[in-house]
């Protein structure tokens, strides 16, 4: 077990690179053409090297069993070094979803989850739905296989089954990826503030798709830039990528002259070197597409992404379909950055997206003259000394308005001086400037619980469930509110996710045995 450990930590900190025959194989695999998968198995003579490519035909078709069967009976002497990594990785997914994994099927798709990710269930079967219904609809694409989700319970395995180095997820914050026919992304109770998984799921299912529909050729930076701006499409009607701080850094490095050419994507956007660095690209890849849809409209963009099956001149594409050549679209998308700026002007201190943060660099994103003031009102609040708490982040909000952090910590001692007015103000602001930020839904939420507006925390909490479903805390608030309202079925829900996230708090228990009991009573037979 430890060789096997060490192995595939020196396999995963080096990017894969197969033989030519298996990477022919399983660029159609990607691509969802199994039916040509399958005339070249029959046609292999050689009996070792067609059982270890039916290993790989069946890992890609999602049954880890078959392919542990038949990796198990093909020999390693007769394959090349560069293919010896299945010999590792297929007995290791095939032992980890044997543990632990409980599998949950609908007529389009397939999830596997484990432990307490077991109170995302109903959430994916919901939103997935939604996502695989409008996507299809809008590409014109149809797969015929069930999709497969594995949400991943830990970092490690996470790292294990997508083959990402741990120190690149770290580095980066990549929580999802496509891969292996497949859809894997990182349970958010990983992250202390979670992130916006759900859209991720649908990130990673536009690129499903445009592996299908490209036949594995759309290039990188198109790849991306079409599933950041579509990602959010299931839920809005207008692409919900372009928060204040997205904007304020793209438009930053336009004028540095930072921006990254579309031709030096290569590979994965998660071999950049930090995180700032891939929601910038996000960003900026986005943004050209929304330039294109803006400008030629939806139709003819999907029709660009239709023919990449069949183009191998992408400046001759870019001509027949938009009528223009490339290099006047590319320098007419610069010039759109520009416009952007009396937008981010209105709201200085707004912050990119906040997708992974860990309690040690919170700081990091209060700039130097407003982290005194701020260290300081913790400490006031953490003496309870209110007003004076408030007072200094009062003097942070006045250099940052928009810092989210900030901002949060001002709503919360206003909440603790019942100040619900300004508290309330400051909160919708936050979210609606920094609308990925968990801590601002988590306050308002609170807020309307302590005024009894329970049908807008209710409201908030549906939003919060996007980013953070995992905080046990605002669960208990809305089972009470669920309890005050007289909807006993919901509150119970509510109670047994409480209940799957603290096994050790015995007092939930008894409530819900309670709710059973009642409910038992009330709508049994007369």
């Amino acid at each position: 077990m430890r060789a096997f450990k060490l192995f595939i930590f020196l396999i995963l900190n080096l990017q894969l690179v197969y033989s030519k025959s298996t990477e022919e194989l399983l660029s159609l695999l990607e691509a969802g053409d199994f039916k040509n998968v399958e005339k070249i198995l029959d046609e292999i003579k050689d009996e070792n090297k067609k059982t270890f490519m039916n290993s790989i035909y069946y890992l890609y078709s999602g049954d880890y069993e078959k392919a542990y069967e038949y990796i198990s009976k093909t020999s390693s002497e007769s394959i090349s070094q560069k293919d010896l990594f299945f010999f590792y990785y297929i007995p290791y997914i095939y032992q980890l979803f044997k543990e632990g994994y409980k599998k949950y099927e609908t007529e389009n798709f397939i999830i596997y989850l484990k432990g307490k990710d077991e109170i995302l269930k109903d959430l994916v079967l919901e939103n997935f739905t939604k996502i695989f219904s409008t996507y299809n609809e809008k590409f014109k694409y149809y797969p015929e296989d069930k999709i497969r989700i594995e949400i991943y319970s830990t970092k490690e395995e996470f790292c294990n089954a997508s083959t990402l180095p741990e120190e690149i997820v770290k580095k980066t914050g990549v929580v999802g990826i496509c891969k292996f026919n497949r859809i894997m992304i990182l349970s958010p109770e990983n992250l202390p503030y979670g992130y916006r998984w759900l859209d991720t799921l649908a990130h990673e299912y536009i690129h499903f798709l445009l592996n299908r529909i490209t036949k594995f050729r759309c290039p990188l930076y198109l790849h991306e830039g079409t599933a950041r701006y579509f990602d959010t499409l299931y839920r809005s009607t207008y692409p919900l990528c372009f928060s204040v701080g997205n904007l304020k850094e793209l438009l930053k490095a336009k004028r540095n002259n930072e921006l990254i050419p579309f031709e030096k994507f290569k590979g994965s956007l998660v071999y950049l070197d930090t995180q700032k660095q891939i929601e910038l690209a996000f960003v900026e890849l986005a943004s050209f597409v929304d330039y294109l849809i803006n400008n030629y409209g939806e139709e003819k963009f999907i029709d660009v992404i239709n023919k990449y099956s069949n183009f191998n001149d992408e400046k001759m594409l870019y001509r027949k379909i938009f009528n223009r050549e490339y290099q006047e679209i590319i320098s007419d998308w610069l010039e759109s950055i520009e416009r952007k700026n009396e937008l981010i002007e209105k709201y200085p201190g707004a912050m990119m997206d906040v997708k992974i943060l860990s309690l040690e660099n919170e700081k990091e994103l209060l700039t130097l003259d407003i982290y005194q003031y701020v260290e300081l009102g913790d400490k006031f609040l953490e003496k309870k000394q209110y007003k004076a708490a408030l007072y200094q982040y009062r003097k942070a909000q006045n250099q940052q308005p928009y810092n989210p952090f900030v901002m949060t910590k001002l709503a919360k001692v206003l909440l603790l001086l019942k100040d619900f007015k300004n508290a309330e103000e400051i909160l919708k602001e936050c979210i609606n400037v920094n609308p990925n930020f968990a801590g601002g839904y988590e306050l308002i939420i609170q807020l309307y619980y302590e005024t009894s507006d329970y049908f807008k925390a209710l409201e908030y909490y549906r939003e919060l469930l996007q980013i953070n479903p995992f905080n046990y805390k605002i669960r208990k608030i809305i089972a009470e509110i669920y309890s005050d309202l007289g909807k006993l079925k919901e509150a119970l829900y509510e109670y047994k996710n409480i209940s799957l996230l603290t096994p050790q708090d015995k007092s939930i228990i008894s409530i819900i045995d309670r709710i059973n009991r009642y409910l038992e009573i009330k709508y049994q037979p007369k």
